[in-house]
């Protein structure tokens, strides 16, 4: 809004100056009739017109980045994420805003006679460009190699959509393996258009033989991790251990897999956290993918009762607690277990009991622990079951006799 209001305001006082002195030549007022009136008001609506075409250009730019007004038919068109930013528009639109005021003085020029140094100019711009050092830069041929990089750029995100949404879908490929293909294709697309750009804006290519060296060497001192990183992608994208979707922990981290990428891997962590980690350590490292095959996983519920409870009573109350949760597996599933109570041990102070059940989703695991504790809590209570607390025996050894002190509170535990 306030660009908006500051092109206003440059627009009407351009207008008002030059209806001003069109009317004060025209009418003998003030300046001298020697004066250029045509050309002046000629050269101001010139600068007029190039503000305008930037202010369109401007608006066109903002307008298919936020897809209003109409215009996320064209951005669904062009197959963009309707999340993320056009970078390309960017290049485009700086492009433009350069062209024009790059050509404008060349206009000027012209309005004022001056059509040999108008022309001389527009050549240096777009011909001959400007020697520095050995290199030869010409503004024209780099303003198109960033048009048609744009341009390619464009084209490769369309095919990539068309490819992922269209035609891939009707092979027999895996969604992973899909995926894995397009994103070597807009890699490698991507390098092609830019060096293609590069080409078209007089950039030799065979000097690039030096910065390969350099890149050789810098890869053997200070790049092993960057070029691991990308191995590791390759290998990531094409074996699939891993894919978009899958629940995993890697180290001390759980979370969604949102993104494979060729250097690092996004997870999301159940609290939305987005932690990127680099796809060498996905490859050194351990990494439990909880969801890889199929959503199912199982809990362990771990429960104490005191001594003299009774044991069957126990065992009936937990399978009944699992059974009753909505989200829990029980018997006649083809290929899972039912709910499973496990006699553990004999405790210090209790005898310990381990629930174990397959859930529907792993990842809501700890929820699932939290309402099964609160079920059997309140089973506990309806049948007198009692949770014991921890027994310690103290010995106060004294000058005469030794003394032993139970620190128990009550239990059902008849005391001999």
């Amino acid at each position: 809004m306030a660009k908006t209001a500051i092109f206003t305001r440059v627009t009407a006082a351009i207008t008002v100056v030059s209806a001003c002195l069109w009317l004060t030549q025209t009418q003998g007022l003030l300046l001298p009739a020697a004066w250029p009136m045509a050309m002046i008001t000629r050269s101001l609506l010139i600068v007029l017109a190039a503000l305008l075409i930037s202010q369109l250009a401007r608006l066109l730019h903002n307008r298919l980045q936020t897809g209003s007004s109409g215009w996320a038919v064209i951005r669904r068109w062009l197959r963009a994420d309707p999340d993320k930013a056009m970078h390309e528009l960017h290049w485009l639109h700086w492009s433009l805003h350069v062209i024009i005021w790059a050509i404008l003085p060349v206009f000027l020029l012209r309005e004022w006679g001056l059509a040999d140094e108008s022309r001389e100019l527009f050549s240096a711009l777009a011909a001959k460009g400007i020697k520095i050092g050995e290199s030869q830069l010409v503004p024209g041929q780099i303003l198109l190699g960033i048009l048609l990089f744009s341009l390619l750029v464009t084209v490769t995100r369309w095919i990539k959509h068309r490819l992922l949404r269209d035609l891939l879908p009707h092979t027999s490929m895996h969604p992973g393996t899909r995926e894995a293909v397009v994103t070597i294709f807009g890699y490698l697309t991507f390098i092609l258009a830019a060096l293609a750009g590069m080409t078209f804006a007089g950039f030799d290519l065979t000097n690039f033989a030096i910065i390969a060296g350099a890149l050789g060497l810098g890869i053997g001192f200070g790049l092993q991790n960057i070029v691991g990183n990308f191995i590791s992608g390759l290998i990531l994208l094409f074996e699939r251990p891993i894919r978009p979707g899958d629940f995993i922990s890697v180290g001390e981290t759980t979370g969604f897999v949102r993104k494979v990428s060729i250097r690092s891997t996004e997870l999301e962590t159940l609290d939305r956290m987005s932690v990127i980690v680099p796809n060498s350590d996905m490859l050194a490292n351990h990494v439990q993918n909880w969801t890889l095959r199929d959503p199912f996983g199982r809990i362990t519920v771990k429960v104490g009762v005191a001594y003299g409870s009774d044991t069957g009573l126990v065992k009936e109350i937990l399978q009944k607690v699992a059974a009753d949760h909505p989200d829990t597996i029980n018997d006649g599933h083809p290929f899972i277990p039912g709910p499973r109570v496990l006699f553990a041990s004999f405790g210090d102070s209790s005898l310990d009991f381990e629930l174990k059940v397959f859930i529907r989703q792993i990842e809501r695991r700890w929820m699932i622990v939290s309402d099964l504790n609160f079920a059997i809590d309140e089973a506990f209570r309806e049948h007198s079951v009692t949770v014991p607390f921890p027994q310690r025996d103290l010995w106060l050894r004294g000058k005469h006799e030794d003394t032993v002190v139970s620190a128990r509170p009550p239990t059902n535990r008849s005391e001999e």
